[in-house]
């Protein structure tokens, strides 16, 4: 039986004095933010200046879609997202990666 290998979307984040990455893997962009936040959240110890009181604001914003992400002109599979909290922004760019 062949499976079908989900691609993977690539996060740069920038938030605040760092920047990081991670890497889900999901059937399309809108998915991957969903895998995306839950992966923050467990690695929210990492991220400096993140607590709880942020993650929740992000959430709220993910699950009610009030940011989207921007599909960048001219480019193939890139996008842009962009949350902000009182603690700081969320500068987020997506891109879909390869599966190898």
């Amino acid at each position: 039986m062949n499976r079908i290998e989900l691609p993977i979307f690539t996060y740069i984040l920038q938030f605040r004095e760092g920047t990081y990455c991670s890497q889900v893997k999901a059937e399309n962009i809108e998915s991957s933010i969903f895998k995306w936040f839950e992966k923050i959240k467990e690695e929210k110890n990492e991220i400096k200046f993140l607590g709880n009181k942020t993650l929740n604001d992000i959430e709220f914003k993910i699950n009610n879609q009030t940011n989207i992400p921007t599909k960048l002109d001219r480019l193939n599979n890139v996008w842009f997202l962009h949350f902000s909290s009182k603690t700081g922004s969320f500068f987020i760019n997506i891109i879909k990666t390869s599966n190898s």
